[in-house]
């Protein structure tokens, strides 16, 4: 497929293209394919074939698994600029172990594993670029782990309000949250009641106030130390 001009240049600021030369882009990108999908849409399910990888240009996309009592576990939600799947790639079951779900309308590139294995046995930047996004990966979910682990839920939520504020790299200490309530609790395997109960002993202590998705962080000392 031709790329798009803005296309090419957004998939080449990223890690695991930019090793790339044209020729090789121009290979992977003939077997891939641009879809455009509404909220609540899936892309794969958990235990089907993991033939492809995934790379977002517009909108949103959860990753979660289903409990056996139904619940559903978010694990991660993938935004503008990022890719998702390609661990996949180089392990060692066929299947996806996990399911992709857009929570918005959502545009991105759906990438062949089997053509980028190729490039990767003829790049080693290429590889070292897999690498590293794979470790970076790793070392989120070591983190992730950890807290969710060790830490109770409010200081779940504040570390999460806190990475948010540093995140969205906002000036004047508001943000917008990225995704439902629901879906911020499933991510800190907490209860939404209890997300809920938190945020509003927040704003009760006059250390943030929401409008919606909009948080405003009013005393961020407080906010760190309300454990």
């Amino acid at each position: 497929m031709v790329l798009h001009r803005v296309h090419h240049q957004i998939l080449r600021s990223h890690h695991l293209f930019e090793p790339l030369n044209e020729e090789q882009l121009d290979e992977l990108m003939s077997t891939s394919h641009l879809l455009s999908i509404d909220k609540g849409e899936p892309l794969f399910r958990q235990g089907e074939p993991a033939d492809s990888f995934y790379f977002i240009i517009a909108g949103a996309v959860k990753i979660f698994r289903l409990t056996p009592d139904g619940q559903e576990k978010v694990f991660e939600v993938i935004s503008d600029r990022q890719t998702f799947a390609e661990a996949m790639m180089l392990m060692d079951t066929p299947n996806y172990v996990a399911s992709a779900e857009a929570i918005c309308p959502t545009q991105l590139y759906r990438l062949s594993n089997s053509t980028y294995m190729r490039l990767l046995q003829s790049n080693s930047r290429l590889t070292f670029a897999l690498l590293g996004k794979l470790c970076v990966r790793l070392h989120q979910r070591v983190n992730e782990i950890e807290t969710l682990s060790l830490k109770n839920a409010t200081h779940r939520v504040v570390r999460y309000l806190l990475t948010q504020l540093v995140r969205q790299q906002t000036v004047d200490s508001q943000f917008e949250l990225p995704m439902a309530k629901q879906l911020i609790a499933g991510h800190l395997s907490i209860q939404p009641e209890t997300f809920s109960r938190i945020i509003r002993r927040l704003i009760d202590e006059n250390i943030i106030t929401q409008d919606g998705r909009q948080i405003a962080i009013l005393d961020r000392l407080r906010l760190e130390q309300f454990e």
